[in-house]
This record gives C-alpha cells, sequence and structure tokens, in this order.
C-alpha cells in the first residue's frame, strides 16, 4: 500500500487506492500512526462516557442529533468567546459546510441554547447580528470535556507546551 507524504492528501489520490479489503498482517502502521489511532478509539471510549453524564443531567430537551457536530460547534463558540471573537450561527455553519446543513447547526444551537449552554446576545456593533456566547453551564461541561481530553492523551504519550496564560 501507497503511504501518503503527508497529511495532506489528494483527491486523486483516494481514487487511485484500492478498494480491496485489507490483510491485517499485511497492513502496517508506523508506531506514531498506530498511537494516534489508539489515542482516537480511547477519546471515543471516554466521550461516550461523557455523552451519558451530560444526557443523564436532564437538561437536555433531547439528545443532540450528532455529537461530533455538536463537540465541533461547542469548540468553535468557546474558542471565539476566548479568543474575544464571539462568532454566529451562520459563521458557525460556514465552518462546517463540508459537514452538514444550516438548518442542522440552527437545531443544535436551539438545542443548546434550551440546555443553558449558551445564549444569543445581539452584537453591540451591529444589532441585526446575534452571537452566540458560553454560559457557566458550558464552562463546567467545556472544562471537564477538555480535561477528560488531556487525560485520554497523557495516557498515549501527549506532552503539553503550556498554556496561554502561563
Amino acid at each position: 500500500m501507497k503511504k501518503p507524504k503527508n497529511s495532506k492528501i489528494a483527491p486523486q489520490e483516494i481514487a487511485q487506492a484500492s478498494a480491496q479489503t485489507l490483510i491485517p498482517s499485511a497492513t502496517e502502521l508506523t508506531k506514531e500512526e498506530f498511537s494516534a489511532l489508539e489515542l482516537e478509539v480511547a477519546w471515543l471510549h471516554w466521550r461516550s462516557d461523557f455523552r451519558k453524564a451530560v444526557v443523564g443531567s436532564g437538561q437536555l430537551r433531547a439528545p443532540w442529533r450528532n455529537i461530533f457536530e455538536a463537540d465541533a460547534i461547542f469548540c468553535l463558540i468557546a474558542h471565539r468567546w476566548l479568543t474575544a471573537t464571539p462568532i454566529t450561527l451562520k459563521e458557525v455553519a460556514t465552518y462546517l459546510s463540508e459537514f452538514t446543513t444550516e438548518a442542522t447547526i440552527s437545531r443544535h444551537i436551539d438545542d443548546m441554547e434550551y440546555a443553558g449552554m449558551l445564549k444569543r446576545t445581539k452584537d453591540p456593533a451591529d444589532n441585526r447580528r446575534l452571537l452566540l456566547v458560553p454560559t457557566e453551564r458550558l464552562l463546567l461541561v467545556g472544562r471537564s470535556f477538555l480535561q477528560g481530553r488531556i487525560a485520554v492523551m497523557k495516557k498515549n504519550g501527549f506532552t503539553s507546551s503550556g498554556a496561554p496564560n502561563e
């Protein structure tokens, strides 16, 4: 099997690759590649338990439609808030346009607002825009999420170079 030269893969490389079933004993991954795969599987296990806790809190009208979409939305909202550039629903939808529709993002945002994870507030610079602003509840859930991710990463050899506020 031809290995990609870097993490970017061209569409033609995908099209040219064989669609035949792999033989496990003939499949070679580097130690780093296998570690990354183990990390993703460990994270999926942790994420499943985390989802059960969030759903079990009773704060959700209904469990989020797609937890990976919800994670991406939460991460975008939190990151933009922490970098002093709050984000709008339209901007979130633009970020995720390759994965889902604006209508789906809107339904996620409605659910998240109902659950008390975020608020829609008028942009002081432009009253026509509504900014998605995290709440204390999202901070609590988000911090737990990040600490879990860090724990899984450390268990798999990750070391931090330090936080931006240190």
